[in-house]
C-alpha cells in the first residue's frame, strides 16, 4: 500500500543537448520521463515513502517506456492506465543556465489528458496517507472531473493533500482562465509549493505579503516558495524562515522543484499527523524541512533530466553530511 498517491500528467521529455539556445536552433535531444507529479512520485520513493502513480499515457512505445521508467523507480503503476487512441504526451525542452526553459508540447491530445472520472475509485486510495496534485489536470475536460473526484475522496479520507501549480503557460487558454483555476484549486490542500516566476499567476499578487495572504485564506496551513538559486521561504503566516540554498555546479535544472517538493511531503507528512495541521508545525521543524528539500533540489540540478537525477536518501544524507548541513 502507498504512503503517496500522486496524480496527473507523465510525459516524455527531450531534452536539448546544448543549454542557452531556443529549441528552434538545438541541434538535439535527450530523451527522459517527466512530468511534474510523476518526477514527484519517484523523488518520494528515492527518498523513503512509497508512491503510487495515477495517469494515462498512449498504447505506444513511449507509453511503455514511461511505465518501466516508474516501475524501475519503485512506483506503484497499477493506476497508470493506457488509452488506446490518444498518443503519449511529449515535451520539447530547451534551458538556459538561469533556470529559464522554452517548452514545446504535443499533446494535441495527449493520453494524460483523457483520464475520466469512471477511473477514479476509492480503492486507489487505500492505505494511503498523502495526495499529490498539480495544475495541469485542471486544464482540459476529462481529466479535470477526474481530479477533483480523486481530491473529494482524498479529503473524505482525511489525506494529507499537496499541491504544486506548476504553471505552463502554452497549455492553458489564456493567463486569466489559468489564474481562476489555479488559484481556486488551493482551497483543497494543506500543503502547497510555488515558484517564484509562476508567483504572480498563481496567487494574483505581485508583492510577498500580499500573494502570502491570499493564498493562506484559502485555508492552506504551510505554503513553501522556492526561488532556485537564491533559496525557498516556508510560512504558515505566523513565522517565515528564509535559507539560501547550498551552492553546487548546475548541470540542468530540470525536475528540481519536484524533487524539493518531494523531500518537504517526506518530512512534514508524519508532523501533519502527529498534530493535526500543518499550521501547527514549529518553526525548528519547518527549517529542518526546509533545510532537507533545498540539498534534494540542489542535487537534482548536479545531474541531466528530471526523473533520472532524482536523488535517494543516501546520496542526499552524504551530501548534506559532506556540507555540514543539518535537517
Amino acid at each position: 500500500m502507498p504512503d503517496v498517491v500522486s496524480m496527473g500528467e507523465l510525459l516524455v521529455e527531450f531534452v536539448a543537448t546544448h543549454h542557452n539556445a531556443p529549441l528552434a536552433d538545438v541541434p538535439g535531444f535527450i530523451k527522459a520521463p517527466g512530468g511534474a507529479p510523476a518526477n514527484v512520485a519517484v523523488g518520494l520513493q528515492r527518498l523513503g515513502l512509497s508512491a503510487r502513480f495515477v495517469g494515462k499515457v498512449g498504447n505506444d512505445p513511449f507509453g511503455l517506456y514511461l511505465r518501466d521508467s516508474l516501475a524501475q523507480a519503485g512506483v506503484d503503476t497499477r493506476y497508470l492506465l493506457v488509452d488506446r487512441v490518444a498518443r503519449t504526451t511529449a515535451v520539447f525542452v530547451a534551458v538556459w543556465d538561469d533556470g529559464r526553459k522554452d517548452l514545446c508540447f504535443y499533446r494535441n491530445p495527449g493520453a494524460d489528458m483523457l483520464l475520466s472520472p469512471d477511473d477514479i475509485d476509492a480503492h486507489l486510495f487505500a492505505g494511503a496517507r498523502c495526495f499529490h496534485y498539480g495544475s495541469i489536470g485542471f486544464i482540459n475536460e476529462p481529466c479535470a472531473s477526474a481530479q477533483r473526484r480523486a481530491l473529494d475522496i482524498a479529503r473524505a479520507h482525511g489525506l494529507m493533500i499537496s499541491y504544486d501549480p506548476n504553471y505552463r503557460p502554452t497549455l492553458w487558454p489564456d493567463q486569466r482562465s489559468a489564474r481562476e483555476v489555479i488559484q481556486d484549486s488551493f482551497r483543497y490542500c494543506h500543503l502547497a509549493k510555488i515558484s517564484e516566476e509562476e508567483w504572480e499567476t498563481a496567487t494574483g499578487q505581485r508583492d510577498l505579503d500580499a500573494g502570502i495572504k491570499a493564498v493562506l485564506a484559502h485555508g492552506v496551513e504551510l505554503l513553501v516558495i522556492s526561488r532556485g538559486p537564491r533559496g525557498a521561504i516556508v510560512t504558515n503566516g505566523d513565522y517565515r524562515i528564509e535559507l539560501a540554498p547550498p551552492r553546487v555546479p548546475v548541470v540542468e535544472t530540470t525536475g528540481a522543484g519536484d524533487g524539493f517538493m518531494a523531500a518537504m511531503i517526506v518530512r512534514l507528512l508524519p508532523e501533519r499527523e502527529r498534530l493535526g495541521s500543518l499550521a501547527r508545525v514549529s518553526r525548528e521543524v519547518a527549517s529542518e524541512a526546509l533545510t532537507f528539500a533545498n540539498a534534494v533540489g540542489a542535487l537534482t540540478c548536479t545531474r541531466p533530466g528530471a526523473i533520472p537525477a532524482l536523488p535517494s536518501l543516501t546520496d542526499v544524507e552524504r551530501f548534506m553530511k559532506a556540507l555540514d548541513m543539518s535537517a
